[in-house]
């Protein structure tokens, strides 16, 4: 859409830069969410010490689960996870 910006009527064209701002959102959250998926299982996987891993984990899940894609994610596989594997704050 953004290639087609002059083809639309003048009144339709303030729609396109907020649907491009969601759809840019969108994609932000969901590599982050595929990001923090694979740092949960290395975590799970290695137990790896220091800097907090645990509990970084934890905040930026709390933080991604707003977005109910990711919360859905979260509560099908990583919830269950990281009590198993004590992955906590």
């Amino acid at each position: 859409m953004p290639y087609l910006e002059r083809d639309l009527p003048i009144e339709e064209r303030p729609k396109l830069e907020e649907r491009s701002l969601l759809l840019i959102f969108q994609h932000i959250g969901r590599a982050a969410a595929i990001l923090l998926c694979i740092l949960t299982e290395l975590q799970a996987h290695f137990r790896f010490d220091g800097a907090r891993i645990n509990a970084r984990l934890c905040e930026v899940w709390e933080v991604l689960t707003s977005a109910p894609e990711i919360k859905d994610l979260f509560d099908s596989r990583y919830s269950q996870l990281m009590k198993d594997k004590g992955i906590s704050p």
